[in-house]
């Protein structure tokens, strides 16, 4: 009869410790699911930060390779070349249904060299016309979108750079921004 009691009291040890490990083995795959979440609620939120850090490392290498390439939303702005700043441009956007539409905007330009400035100043009018152009052949619900300005930014630069001689517009700045 101690024998029997020997074997149920090491039985019952026996699932305690499985128990116990059951446990632990639990808290361990509860621990890892909430540092898996944590992770990944930082990559999709806060993934630029790292991106940042990233291209923080290196900016003199990307800025040399994006002068003389079009403008990259993604680049560094920790370095920013000479800029040109222009006067302030009011137009009318296309009719798209909802009535007269206007855009008032200011805009600055990053060059790729100082010394294009001048060349610039020469061409002030042609600038001009040009981005009133460009502004003026849009709708308010293509410039109304983050993606949207972007575009147009990208559609601005290219046209600057089809009659500039000395360097090229690498970004291209809106320091206002208004559609009414």
């Amino acid at each position: 009869m101690a024998e029997e009691e020997e074997k149920k009291a090491s039985k019952f040890e026996g699932l305690k410790q499985n128990k116990m490990i059951l446990f632990i083995i639990i808290g361990v795959v509860a621990l890892l699911l909430i540092i898996l979440i944590v992770v990944g609620i930082l990559i999709f939120s806060g993934g630029d930060e790292s991106e940042a850090a990233g291209q923080a490392a290196a900016p003199q290498q990307q800025s040399a390779a994006n002068k003389g390439s079009a403008a990259n939303p993604n680049s560094s702005l920790l370095s920013v070349g000479p800029m040109y700043p222009l006067d302030q441009f009011i137009v009318n956007l296309l009719a798209s249904g909802g009535g007269k539409r206007y855009l008032k905007t200011s805009i600055a330009l990053e060059l790729s060299l100082a010394d294009m400035q001048a060349e610039l100043d020469t061409k002030r009018d042609v600038l001009r016309d040009t981005i009133i152009t460009v502004l003026s052949s849009k709708t308010f619900e293509e410039v109304q979108t983050v993606k949207g300005k972007q575009k147009l930014k990208e559609e601005i630069m290219e046209r600057l750079n089809e009659f500039l001689v000395d360097g090229r517009v690498v970004n291209m700045f809106f320091t206002e921004f208004v559609v009414q």
